[in-house]
């Protein structure tokens, strides 16, 4: 089951990354009167997606510590 949401956490990420490099490069008028909000809006969506992504594809650690 993790490595379903996984995927599907990684595909949401790759779509904000998308879309924040979007907001960056872009040059329609809508979005460059507002820019700075903008990436502040998808650096808060993608930062935490992505530490997301990078924490549900780490190995889990099943080691029992019995002493």
């Amino acid at each position: 089951m993790r490595k379903v949401f996984a995927v599907v956490c990684t595909l949401i990420t790759l779509f904000a990354l998308w879309e924040t490099i979007n907001i960056f490069i872009t040059d329609e008028a809508d979005i460059v009167k507002q820019r700075s909000i903008f990436i502040v809006i998808a650096l808060s969506i993608t930062i935490p997606l992505f530490i997301l992504t990078l924490w549900l594809w780490k190995p889990q650690n099943n080691q029992d510590n019995i002493s």
